[in-house]
């Protein structure tokens, strides 16, 4: 018997307890999706526009470097939203408790991106909906501040207006068939490999016997 030949008997004979197996842990996949508790999304936007800007006889900000610049700002806008620093404060300014002290949880809660040079568009997830629009209300009164301080404290040449649009609440529900296929998938690629590598070993042990 060839070596593929002996691989392949070894799937075979254990193709049924694979499937069984997989096929299980797709089920359980699939109850926990449909019985999760969706997340709340509150979805609004920030229109950026130049409100003011330095005139000097040298050097003026018009047209294309207006433009240039407003992007830029978007595009910073856009980052600073969604920083660690920015998202726990925006708990605390909600009277909310932060998910964890880890920054990959406090990122899952809002989303940030750059759709146009003058619009951010914003998702903040929560699940609680009464929680996710406090949330919402804290992030946007943080931003305004830090807007408001940049101004302050920076360089005067430039100031921009952000002004956030209208909210709206949407539900985020989880994808019970895609999680499904996957653990399907995953479980059974995983026990293949398991298959071979037993397969592997007990052939390695024959040849040490012989």
């Amino acid at each position: 018997m060839t070596a593929y030949n002996y691989y392949l008997e070894a799937i075979k004979k254990a193709s049924l307890g694979l499937i069984l197996i997989s096929a299980s842990a797709a089920v359980l996949a699939f109850v926990w999706a449909e019985r999760s508790k969706p997340d709340y999304e509150v979805h609004y936007s920030y229109l950026v526009s130049l409100s003011e800007r330095e005139t000097s006889s040298s050097f003026r900000y018009d047209g294309y470097y207006a433009l240039s610049a407003t992007d830029l700002f978007t595009t910073t806008l856009a980052s600073w939203v969604k920083t660690p620093e920015v998202i726990a404060a925006a708990y605390r300014q909600a009277n909310l408790t932060a998910p964890s002290e880890e920054p990959r949880a406090l990122f899952r809660a809002v989303q940030a991106n750059k759709t146009g040079p003058q619009l951010v568009e914003i998702v903040v997830r929560h699940k609680d909906k009464e929680k996710a629009l406090r949330l919402t209300e804290g992030l946007q009164e943080v931003m305004k501040e830090n807007v408001e301080k940049y101004h302050k404290e920076g360089i005067p040449a430039l100031i921009f207006k952000v002004i956030p649009t209208e909210s709206w609440v949407g539900v985020g529900r989880v994808a019970a068939a895609v999680i499904s296929v996957s653990v399907f998938l995953l479980v059974l690629f995983g026990g293949v490999n398991v298959v071979l590598l037993r397969a592997s070993l007990s052939a390695e042990a024959k040849q040490s016997e012989d």
